[in-house]
């Protein structure tokens, strides 16, 4: 894989994780940046000699923006998000659009459904998607339930299996799995119908 991953639990509000990624010519992207800064920061410093590049928002709510002045101040880089993200400054990305990272590039996936400007990130490579609070380790975010089995059954099952699954919440009995083991085992995504979704929604905690 030409991009690592530091997957960061920073506590914040509920079990959050915020993510340091970085391409091997030294490109760097934080995933939203909550909680403890402090533990962003001392990874940061660890990974070396890198080129901050991007801050990706995954949607709007406070528990996934929290860190994101303070961390500017060590990760001087471009914050992006969806056109709707309230957060005020920062690039506004299309669906589909690919931003430039390393090797490869980031693919931002809009994904209504738990937030109307909820974005997953995809490394073209098929290495790792970062979902935030659409899709978790067996499990899904609060939604809107038409929306969220649309992004779900349309944007995110048709990706690679191959991809890890980087969630903005530590939910699941394991910190994050491939999409090809969440398609076997998230009962969410085995769903044939909006009815038979709307009924599973019932046991969401």
């Amino acid at each position: 894989m030409s991009v690592t991953v530091h997957q960061l639990a920073v506590g914040g509000f509920d079990h959050n994780f915020s993510y340091l990624a970085v391409a091997a010519n030294g490109d760097a992207l934080l995933v939203d940046p909550t909680g403890d800064a402090e533990v962003i920061r001392r990874a940061v410093e660890a990974a070396g000699s890198i080129t901050p590049r991007y801050i990706l928002l995954t949607h709007g709510h406070l528990d996934h923006t929290q860190a994101v002045g303070e961390a500017l101040s060590f990760f001087p880089a471009e914050v992006v998000a969806h056109p709707n993200h309230p957060l005020a400054g920062r690039t506004r990305l299309r669906d589909g659009q690919l931003l430039p990272f390393g090797e490869t590039a980031v693919e931002a996936i809009f994904t209504p459904g738990h937030t109307r400007d909820s974005v997953c990130y995809r490394f073209a490579d098929d290495s790792a998607v970062f979902t935030g609070d659409v899709l978790f380790v067996g499990c899904i975010g609060f939604c809107r339930s038409k929306e969220m089995y649309n992004s779900l059954m349309k944007k995110i099952l048709p990706l690679a299996d191959s991809l890890v699954v980087y969630s903005g919440h530590d939910y699941g009995p394991v910190p994050f799995r491939t999409l090809g083991e969440e398609k076997k085992l998230n009962p969410y995504l085995n769903c044939h119908s909006l009815e038979e979704f709307k009924a599973e929604l019932q046991h969401l905690e």
